[in-house]
């Protein structure tokens, strides 16, 4: 009598794909955060806020859901830290500018290092500038802004600056500072003048600054919230 060899029953298919396990990882522990913010990176370069989800950066980095949300809270925890660790980039950029006895130089020097950085580092740039759900909690960001608005109260201070409104004259300066850099990277295929960047600083500085004038009464709008400033 034969003996067919028996075989081994095929296994179910699964029904879906296992979750990512961290014991497959097979990565040290502390580089789980900088991999986590990486992917959320590439994910918003891809597709926007709408692209990320904690299932799609735990998909894309290999780490765990439950790893993910012990280090970074939730969603918008993970949002904030990325635009954050950018920011902070950019803000150690800025701070390395020495200051000067010069406010108006050392503004516009702070100025230009940023639109510099952004324009050699188009991708860094868009996710300083992203829109998201809710309003970022990004500390290097306002660190950023507070070494613009200290020039401008030195030049408040000292009678240069053209307008009392502090807070205006921060406006404006922001305005430009975007719009330059924003037009530059949008318009990649334009012959943009080479110092595009001087030049509208010159402009700016004509119209916000000026020599040996009486200092007029600092005024600084808080800024607006609510859709109204107040004063």
């Amino acid at each position: 009598m034969s003996h067919t060899p028996s075989r081994l029953p095929n296994p179910a298919p699964s029904a879906r794909r296992a979750a990512p396990t961290d014991a497959g990882v097979g990565r040290r522990p502390s580089a789980a955060p900088a991999r986590i913010l990486k992917a959320t990176e590439q994910l918003l370069l891809d597709g926007g806020i709408d692209a990320v989800s904690i299932r799609k950066v735990s998909d894309a980095c290999g780490y765990s859901a439950p790893t993910i949300y012990h280090h970074f809270g939730d969603k918008r925890g993970l949002i904030d830290a990325v635009v954050e660790a950018r920011f902070r980039v950019i803000y150690r950029v800025m701070e390395s500018i020495p200051r000067h006895s010069d406010a108006s130089r050392y503004l516009r020097e702070v100025v230009t290092a940023f639109i510099d950085f952004a324009l050699e580092h188009p991708d860094h740039y868009r996710l300083l500038t992203m829109p998201l759900e809710n309003e970022p909690n990004v500390p290097s960001a306002e660190a950023g802004r507070e070494l613009v608005r200290t020039a401008l109260d030195a030049l408040a201070e000292e009678g240069t600056l053209a307008t009392p409104d502090v807070e205006a004259a921060f406006q404006v300066i922001w305005a430009v500072l975007h719009g330059l850099t924003s037009l530059q990277l949008s318009n990649t295929h334009y012959a943009f003048v080479d110092d595009l960047t001087q030049i509208a600083l010159d402009m700016v500085e004509a119209g916000l600054l000026r020599r040996n004038a009486a200092a007029p009464a600092v005024r600084r709008t808080a800024r607006r919230s609510g859709g109204k400033a107040s004063e």
